[in-house]
């Protein structure tokens, strides 16, 4: 990023807010009589007429707090050269572990029934695997990255059911994704959205920076 970088105290700034799937505001007092565990409960983003307007919004919810690079063009270790929808990163370092710390960001629109994105095994594992694939790629002036899927490809699979990753195989995917470097940017009924990697919370618009002050949040290769 370099000389790209730019900072911005953000601090007891609350942006204007535009609920993406009827959550309350994050930055608010939380309404009372919420269900158990309803909290840290995923909701779907699937209320969007395209990627774009999915892209779009998710973004401008981001802002305050990220600077946004739109689509990015990198070079693959094959030499193939890809596209990522966004590449993000803060604009206040001060509570982050890396100093340059940046992820890119690809969209899915996912739907429910007749859907421009089948939220299927099969596109499942496409969907990671284009991911991991970015993690491979040199972007053009940033280097290789960490990548978050939006809306979180395990919360698609899992079709929103419960407020917990409690089931084994959803665990063990979300922590499979996190060794290959792919994270997930949901939104969270409490938390606003969110980065986790690893199903642990790094990042929340109610909660600011959480394991990204522990995490050094660096794509790998060989020895984990």
């Amino acid at each position: 990023m370099g000389d790209s970088i730019r900072r911005a105290d953000t601090a007891g700034y609350l942006p204007q807010f535009r609920p993406l799937a009827g959550e309350p505001n994050p930055f608010a007092e939380l309404p009372r009589g919420a269900g158990p565990g309803s909290y840290e409960a995923e909701l779907p983003l699937n209320g969007f007429s395209s990627e774009k307007e999915l892209a779009d919004r998710v973004l401008e919810r981001l802002e305050p707090w990220f600077w946004v690079d739109q689509e990015v063009s990198g070079t693959h270790c094959t030499g193939v050269r890809l596209r990522i929808d966004a590449m993000i990163w803060p604009r206040d370092f001060s509570q982050w572990k890396a100093p340059d710390v940046a992820f890119g960001i690809e969209f899915k629109a996912v739907r429910t029934g007749r859907t421009l994105y089948d939220p299927g095994l099969n596109a499942y594992t496409r969907w990671v695997a284009q991911a991991a694939d970015y993690t491979h790629t040199n972007w053009d002036g940033y280097g290789r990255r960490l990548i978050l899927c939006c809306p979180g490809v395990v919360s698609a699979l899992k079709g929103y059911a419960g407020t917990r990753d409690a089931r084994g195989d959803l665990l063990v995917a979300k922590r499979l994704m996190g060794q290959l470097g792919v994270g997930e940017l949901v939104l969270r009924w409490g938390q606003g959205l969110t980065i986790l990697f690893n199903g642990e919370r790094v990042w929340s618009e109610r909660g600011g920076v959480s394991k990204g002050k522990y995490w050094s949040l660096r794509a790998r290769s060989g020895s984990r």
